[in-house]
């Protein structure tokens, strides 16, 4: 099956021969795709039916006969059978830190029930290395919630069976919190914390024993429960990196080869003094680079850093573009907003939002640290949510601009919800990019028009529309969700460019989208994953399409996800996923439990 759609159809015998002749004077390629539809996001040349890699590079891309003309005796071939090819996945928006401390913990918060809580449970024992702490809460949150709402305020979620949860964490210690602050922990984890039955309760707090037989129940009340999880290991460098490790492993699983990181550099970030916990969702840059160094790196990370940094990153050796190949950072982020509108809320007339961590006359600082910032060459990733907030950003970087004039800057307006038309119309302006997260809109679709009004749902998540003005749209997960672990979020592209052009989850039906009309194309949506997030990052000459000379950063996809059904693109698996030339990800093998290359 022959898919190239753009090689002209006149094209001669005798071109193709002249076209395989100049191949094969080249060095046979180490890897070949074939037989198969490549969306390459080149724009020079869209599509194509193969490609050749050697090393780390991609070496030719072009017709099956182009390609294959580059075939040695130890030249990889996968004949890929009409499969999609497109460019490695890149996640403009993580917080890898954050996702290593939510590997170790079930997920609890909207568990109703013990047999919801077993089956969290056995999905974290699954991944975490036996004899390592299972944490997790807090349980019954959601019904709590529910609770106060329709006026119980005395709610109290159930007490799970010490012998029902030992059942399924026989070699793990397990500590799981409740929504009132109560712990649960099982035998295997009363044992290391020397809990007996014959210990008595602590200053404050009881350990529960049944009234029958005096045993002990797991429940932990009070500071029985507090100072328990006080005396758990710490994060450990070791205990990180296996998190890590197993994190990055699914990142390439859903044919991510690249992550803009909410990054920090430690050694800065010890000499602040902070008012609140402004870096929480930063993490340690150091980690990637401990996993660059023993090989475990599978994907390319890119570090937005803290503006309030900004003045300490040359003593330790940081200026914009620092890094490698494998780790770099160019990126300085902030916040301004807590959801901030220039006019108050429909249903709250006395609420227009707030600023985040920092809050007036600390705006203006921040506007200095975002011209010194500027000076040094940095860009700027600003998280923007609300008609105000976003004007203020624009402001800052507009300010920037006219005083340390023009450059090559790739601003980041980072999530750009419930911007006006007019702050559309100024994004584009600069020619900024915007981080887009389709789950935050349908996580609020509902609420948005009686909080905000009708005119300003139009424009709340105008994906269309940014396009249409010039906005450069990234889709990103926020992987792995909110700091306080309320929302996890899908970081799988098939379901986030499925939310961003449906505007619906999954499973729903087509009426249930929200103003479908502001959806974007599917061909859009991998360029929002490809080579949109590679220009972000000044990083488009090396990564973020199929094409010769760069990377070999390459997803497969087991279907062509820009002719099929668009319900079933979020149940599109990955085959293969390739990292500077190496498949880091093959699904027949993964599945087998065998390791890949």
């Amino acid at each position: 099956m022959k898919f190239l759609k753009n090689w002209p159809r006149t094209a001669s015998v005798g071109l193709l021969v002249v076209l395989a002749g100049c191949a094969s004077a080249q060095p046979p390629a180490d890897l070949i795709l074939y037989n198969t539809k490549v969306w390459t996001a080149d724009e020079s040349a869209p599509y194509a039916e193969a490609v050749a890699i050697r090393g780390e590079r991609i070496v030719n891309v072009g017709s099956d006969a182009q390609v294959l003309a580059l075939k040695g005796p130890s030249t990889r071939m996968l004949d890929l059978e009409g499969r999609l090819v497109t460019p490695g996945f890149i996640d403009g928006h993580t917080h890898f830190e954050n996702a290593i401390g939510w590997f170790y913990e079930a997920r609890l918060m909207d568990v109703s029930n013990e047999v919801q809580m077993v089956e969290r449970l056995k999905e974290a024992v699954a991944r975490v290395p036996e004899g390592m702490w299972v944490t997790g809460g807090d349980w019954g949150e959601m019904d709590k919630r529910a609770a106060s709402k329709s006026g119980n305020p005395d709610f109290l979620a159930f007490e799970p069976s010490l012998a029902v949860i030992d059942a399924v964490s026989k070699n793990h210690p397990v500590l799981l919190r409740r929504h009132n602050g109560d712990y649960f922990m099982n035998s295997f984890g009363m044992k290391l914390m020397r809990i007996t039955q014959d210990k008595g309760n602590p200053s404050g707090g009881e350990y529960v024993r049944d009234p029958e037989t005096g045993e002990l129940t797991g429940m932990l009340l009070r500071r029985g429960g507090s100072r328990s999880a006080l005396a758990l290991p710490p994060m450990t460098r070791a205990k990180s990196l296996i998190a890590a490790r197993a994190i990055v492993d699914d990142l390439n699983s859903v044919g991510i080869t690249g992550i803009h990181d909410i990054s920090r550099i430690d050694s800065v970030s010890q000499k602040k003094m902070y008012h609140t916990h402004v870096e929480r969702s930063h993490s340690d840059l150091s980690l990637f680079e401990d996993m660059r160094d023993e090989g475990s790196l599978t994907l390319g990370v890119y570090g937005m850093l803290p503006l309030t940094a900004w003045d300490g990153l040359s003593e330790a050796g940081v200026t914009p573009g620092y890094g490698d190949e494998y780790i770099h950072v160019k990126t300085l982020k902030s916040f301004v907003d807590g959801y901030l509108m220039f006019e108050p809320y429909a249903n709250n007339p006395d609420y227009a939002g707030d600023f985040t961590f920092r809050v007036p006359p600390d705006v203006n600082e921040m506007a200095d640290d975002v011209v010194g910032a500027d000076a040094l060459g940095y860009d700027m990733g600003i998280h923007v949510i609300g008609d105000r907030a976003i004007s203020i950003a624009l402001d800052w970087v507009e300010r920037a601009i006219e005083i340390n004039g023009p450059r090559d800057r790739r601003t980041r307006m980072i999530h750009f919800e419930y911007p006006g038309m007019e702050e559309i119309e100024r994004a584009a302006a600069i020619d900024a990019f915007a981080d887009v997260s389709p789950v935050h809109m349908l996580h609020v679709r509902d609420s948005i028009q009686p909080k905000y009004g009708p005119e300003r749902a139009k424009t709340a998540h105008a994906w269309r529309t940014y396009i249409d003005k010039g906005v450069s749209l990234l889709l990103v997960s926020d992987f792995p969700g909110d700091f306080y672990k309320l929302n996890p979020k899908p970081v799988n592209p098939m379901v986030v460019i499925f939310q961003a052009v449906a505007r619906r989850e999954p499973g729903e039906p087509a009426n249930a989208a929200w103003h479908p009309e502001e959806g974007i194309t599917v061909e859009e949506g991998l360029a929002a994953f490809t080579i949109n997030p590679a220009r972000a990052a000044h990083e488009e000459s090396v990564k973020g399409s199929i094409s010769e000379g760069k990377f070999a950063d390459i997803a497969v996809l087991e279907h062509d996800i820009l002719t099929q059904p668009i319900d079933a693109i979020p149940d599109t698996e990955v085959e293969y996923t390739i990292f500077r030339g190496k498949i880091v990800y093959d699904r027949t093998i993964d599945q087998s439990g065998e390791s890949v290359e």
